[in-house]
């Protein structure tokens, strides 16, 4: 009982300390100049936060652009880059947190400081073009906050793990995708700029990042091997297996593509990168990517690729700029959108290219869309009129052009 009462008032402690730094974030002046960024939970170098950090730190030198990171070799991996970089927690990143303007993220207030983020201006990025619903429109996983947890975040709004999106600069790729952003955030539609998603420049600019991958995927290409990525979305975060995608015999998926003259890669989502041993495995013409493989972001290597497999991640969405062919696999469809995510359209008229029921049917695909690259080109232009107002490299600089108009 002695020990509960402790705990207790040891948290109790902890919470009125929170809201005391919280308190004093909001009393220290913001320098309009002084903007940071993070992006994946604080824990990786990547994404639409990435792009638009490189993009303000190569031409804009009047901003002092930031990178916070929890994780040690994600703060080395951009130092090394010659761009500034601080630990969240450590006292210079604290201080920097408690000083800028503005805080640019790509999933949650997480990727940032939210302990510090009195009067802050957000900027919320996000990770993709919503294909599965997300946040208030998302039944099956978002958790709404009750009435209890809205009075303790009253007394303690340090302990928020997001913001109210009423005020936030949210970005979308499209009118169409406009609408899905504000109903999904509950923001006022004013508030979500169509300016196109800063990942997306990679796709346009003259020289992609020098990977580790790079060198191995332009030898495969000079010997006449066509190169697919595969990039299967998350089950549960991460908690659920993805058994139900990689249920044929991987030795049998290799000895085909090897006879194709296909190699592929395996990029899986960030939630199953940090569960999973199927680095075990080696094979000839299947490789699984590593974050040390891409340096952490897949968007470099992406226009080196002839083609893609999904099954619902909204990759296909940025991918649909690069006008290259894409394998559906919706092998779960039905037990997905009952237990994970609902999906904003029908799938059958969303998906422009094969729909495959299984890894036999994936590789009869891939053998057709080496014969056949444009078989799709029609429905793959079409909804990229629908989801892309803008095909350019010019992406980060109309977002940096809002963020400025937020601020001024």
């Amino acid at each position: 009982m002695f020990r509960k009462i402790l705990r207790l008032l040891v948290k109790l402690a902890l919470y009125i300390l929170g809201d005391l730094i919280y308190f004093i974030s909001s009393l220290i002046p913001k320098n309009k100049n002084l903007w940071i960024f993070g992006a994946w939970f604080g824990e990786k170098y990547a994404d639409n936060s990435k792009y638009l950090f490189e993009y303000v730190n190569k031409n804009h030198t009047e901003i002092e652009a930031v990178w916070l990171t929890q994780n040690k070799i994600t703060l080395e991996l951009i130092k090394e880059k010659g761009y500034k970089a601080y630990l969240t927690y450590s006292l210079k990143g604290l201080w920097l947190s408690m000083r800028a303007k503005v805080g640019i993220l790509s999933t949650a207030m997480v990727d940032i400081n939210k302990y510090v983020a009195a009067n802050m201006k957000i900027v919320q990025l996000w990770h993709g073009i919503p294909f599965k619903k997300i946040m208030y429109n998302d039944k099956i996983t978002f958790k709404h906050p009750t009435l209890f947890e809205k009075m303790i975040l009253k007394v303690f709004p340090f302990l928020q793990k997001d913001v109210n999106y009423t005020n936030v600069l949210l970005i979308a790729t499209s009118d169409e995708v406009r609408q899905r952003i504000s109903s999904a955030f509950k923001s006022d539609i004013k508030n979500v700029k169509i300016t196109g998603l800063p990942r997306n420049d990679a796709f346009f600019l003259p020289m992609a990042e020098k990977v580790p991958i790079l060198e191995s995927i332009l030898d495969l290409k000079k010997r006449g091997i066509k190169v697919g990525i595969c990039m299967p979305t998350h089950r549960k975060e991460g908690k659920s297996s993805l058994a139900c995608f990689f249920s044929k015999d991987l030795s049998y998926i290799n000895s085909e593509l090897h006879n194709y003259k296909v190699t592929l890669l395996v990029k899986l989502h960030f939630y199953h990168l940090r569960n999973t041993n199927i680095f075990l495995y080696k094979y000839s013409n299947i490789i699984f990517l590593k974050d040390d493989d891409i340096k952490q972001d897949i968007y470099s290597i992406l226009p080196k690729t002839d083609f893609l497999i999904t099954d619902y991640s909204s990759i296909y969405f940025d991918y649909l700029l690069l006008d290259k062919p894409i394998i559906f696999t919706p092998f779960d469809i039905e037990n997905y959108i009952k237990n994970d995510r609902e999906f904003y359209y029908n799938y059958e008229e969303i998906t422009p290219g094969p729909k495959a029921k299984n890894w036999s049917e994936v590789l009869q695909c891939i053998k057709e869309t080496i014969e056949y690259p444009d078989k799709y080109k029609d429905q793959r232009a079409k909804l990229r009129k629908l989801f892309h107002k803008y095909r350019d490299g010019n992406s980060s600089q109309r977002v940096f052009n809002e963020i400025v108009k937020m601020i001024s």
